[in-house]
């Protein structure tokens, strides 16, 4: 490669850098709806899952790469990141409970941390534009992601914490279990075998974490145990507040900013 061709090449890949970085919050938003939405309708397996888990993992680092303006906040990231990955593919691959659970409440940190991270930046911005508002949506999918874990948590460590319907199939195990143990027990028959479900169980529990964080609630699933229902509450409630105060405030900045700039560059 001579002077000229190699010189061409770091030009153009500078500007697909600057391109990448003016559009941070609206890639990340793309690739968080893909996150989302891959538990829900890719079907289940194991090596499926463990895909899930590294494009997941890409994921989390995207959105460090988008919001860390400092060294230390990368690192902390990593910290929470790393970990969580690891132990994860751990609990997929090997079936080891404990690695599985405690990846949770990793991935629980680290979202919550990358969308206060997020959140500070787009209270600092005082032009809103497109970018800001990609911002603020991205923190209330992490906002989902982050109760999707807790649920998840739940359900492991306490079986029989949510209702699920027979034709689902976390329902239909459970529907197994309880018509198995004495029907006057049914706390202690609730899943008796989560592992079992383990595979479907972050589809349909990412599912329950949007439609509370909507205040959506068919009333398909539901929380029985305090625990569930005290999570479940304050996601309902944080999430409709956030839509009220900060993003659609966010909006109707943005907009009368922009028919300010319209007005402008409109000649008299």
């Amino acid at each position: 490669m001579n002077e000229d061709s190699s010189g061409e090449f770091v030009s153009k890949a500078r500007r697909i850098a600057s391109a990448a970085a003016a559009g941070r919050f609206s890639l990340l938003f793309w690739l968080l709806v893909a996150a989302i939405a891959a538990p829900v309708v890719i079907p289940s397996g194991p090596i499926i899952r463990l895909v899930i888990a590294g494009a997941l993992f890409f994921v989390m680092l995207a959105g460090l790469r988008a919001i860390s303006n400092q060294r230390g906040e990368l690192i902390a990231g990593v910290i929470l990141s790393v970990p969580a990955f690891v132990l994860n593919a751990l609990g997929i691959g090997l079936n080891v409970k404990v690695a599985y659970i405690v990846s949770l409440f990793l991935y629980m940190l680290f979202f919550g941390y990358l969308a206060f991270l997020i959140l500070l930046h787009t209270l600092k911005q005082h032009d809103v534009d497109a970018e800001t508002i990609y911002a603020a949506v991205n923190v209330y999918l992490l906002f989902g992601l982050f109760w999707a874990m807790a649920y998840y948590a739940i359900a492991l460590m306490s079986p029989g914490s949510f209702h699920f319907p027979e034709s689902d199939p976390l329902g239909r195990i459970q529907a197994e279990r309880i018509a198995d143990y004495d029907p006057g027990d049914l706390e202690a028959a609730a899943y008796a075998n989560w592992q079992e479900a383990h595979q479907a169980a972050s589809g349909t529990l990412m599912y329950y974490s949007f439609v509370t964080l909507t205040t959506l609630g068919y009333g398909d699933i539901y929380p029985v145990n305090d625990t569930a229902r005290i999570v479940a509450m304050l996601e309902a409630m944080l999430g409709q507040l956030y839509l009220v105060i900060l993003v659609a405030r966010l909006v109707g900045l943005y907009t009368s900013q922009e028919q300010e700039r319209r007005r402008k560059a409109t000649p008299t």
